[in-house]
């Protein structure tokens, strides 16, 4: 009797097996989770974006669409500033490209394609960056008007922006901002300028420590609720 398909295909997968290390190596890689269908079903407009999308699991939806050309804008604002040419960039995150698919819990098939996922990672790094930057500097590049980054978008745009990039499936991984940094400044900024970057904008009363390598957004916000503020007693 010959072996069924399905049969074959379960043979071959038990001999190509990796060892419960790999197993466990696999599992770690992975940071930016969907929340599990059961939860999300309870309230799904709690665990969606509304006005912005960082990453790619809920990239091009309808009611996030609109800062799509927004985020092309902060692009060209963050390069001109930095005065360095998008090849640059390009290349510190594609050393690490696949290291950050990783970093997802479950990609789409169309994010495996290296070009599309490195704009998408590039894009939305910048523009996370801008958002980042407005909290401690004057955006005198932006028009006074622009949508995003005038007095009014930081007033009526931007407490929506924060609650979006807050959310745990619509994160970046951290090496991403690390990376676009440290091209920007010559390398003389690190990854700790990063995450004081983000708590001054995420929850700016909070006390900065040094936080260490960080995951992504999300996790230096949760590490600043969770650190000890209070001075080492005495002994």
């Amino acid at each position: 009797m010959a072996e069924s398909n399905w049969v074959i295909e379960v043979n071959r997968k038990l001999e190509n097996m990796v060892d419960t290390e790999a197993e466990k190596e696999h599992w770690m890689k992975q940071s930016i989770y969907r929340v599990p269908a059961a939860i999300a079903e309870l309230n799904k407009k709690a665990y969606m974006p509304q006005v912005v999308s960082f990453g790619p699991y809920h990239h091009g939806e309808d009611r996030v669409k609109p800062m799509e050309d927004h985020k092309k804008r902060a692009l060209l604002h963050f390069l001109r500033r930095s005065n360095k040419p998008l090849d640059l960039f390009v290349e510190s995150l594609n050393k690490d490209l696949q290291k950050l698919k990783e970093c997802y819990d479950l990609l789409d098939p169309i994010w495996q394609d290296d070009d599309k996922f490195l704009q998408l990672m590039i894009v939305d790094g910048c523009f996370m960056l801008e958002i980042l930057r407005s909290a401690t500097h004057t955006m005198d590049d932006y028009a006074p008007n622009d949508p995003i980054f005038s007095n009014h978008g930081k007033i009526h745009v931007m407490p929506f922006i924060k609650r979006d990039m807050l959310m745990l499936e619509n994160q970046l991984p951290i090496p991403v901002l690390y990376s676009l940094v440290a091209v920007d400044s010559n390398g003389t900024k690190d990854g700790e300028f990063v995450n004081k970057l983000i708590l001054k904008f995420s929850s700016p009363h909070t006390p900065i420590l040094n936080m260490g390598p960080c995951l992504h957004v999300l996790d230096v916000y949760r590490k600043s609720l969770i650190q000890d503020i209070r001075p080492a007693r005495k002994r």
